[in-house]
């Protein structure tokens, strides 16, 4: 067993797609139940630890919570059609923050790196057949704030300030050198970049 595989703990194909485009070779696992709520910005962080197993294979194990917040109010994945609505309808001409927490831990070591990084978006004002058609084609269920950067939801954004990829779900730039710190890059990177 490589004790530096990398695993991602989450179920989210967005994480997934990240990690692969940059060429990163890794295993996925379901996260453990979520022990907290989000409240606050740094809730995230524990809600992104709590996601791995407490008893590992050995490995470094990646694990990750993204929450949209508005004025202070967090807007997690909805529930309903009518909750998904709503949330777009309060985004709508404003400006919110994407905020992900994340953990990456290495095992049997206890070594831990965590972290917590903000984006502000602004999205455009909505009209309601607007917020219908990005319902229709976004299919917001596992997004929170109902809405994906990356889908149909870009048209009405018109500015960011921050990290693309963390609106997207995993902000890999600052994740990037605690990975290589314990000698994981990409499959494509020459050997000498890990020492």
């Amino acid at each position: 067993m490589n004790p530096n595989r990398l695993i991602l703990v989450s179920r989210s194909p967005r994480r997934r797609e990240i990690l692969e485009k940059f060429g990163y070779d890794f295993d996925m696992i379901d996260p453990a139940p979520e022990e907290d709520r989000v409240r606050y910005p740094e809730d995230t962080i524990h809600v992104a630890r709590s996601k791995i197993p407490e008893v590992c294979e050995p490995g470094v194990y990646l694990s990750a919570d993204t929450v949209v917040f508005l004025e202070g109010e967090p807007l997690g994945k909805p529930r309903s059609k009518e909750q998904a609505a709503e949330y777009l309808r309060r985004l709508s001409g404003r400006v919110h923050e994407v905020v992900t927490g994340y953990t990456v831990l290495k095992f049997p070591e206890g070594e831990l790196r965590q972290g917590l990084e903000i984006t502000e978006v602004r999205f455009s004002a909505l009209g309601p057949e607007e917020i219908e058609w990005l319902l229709a084609q976004d299919h917001p269920w596992d997004k929170a704030g109902a809405y994906g950067i990356q889908g149909f939801a870009g048209l009405f954004v018109p500015w960011i300030r921050g990290s693309y990829l963390n609106v997207v779900g995993l902000p890999i730039e600052r994740l990037y050198p605690i990975l290589k710190r314990w000698g994981i890059v990409p499959r494509t990177f020459p050997k000498s970049s890990t020492r």
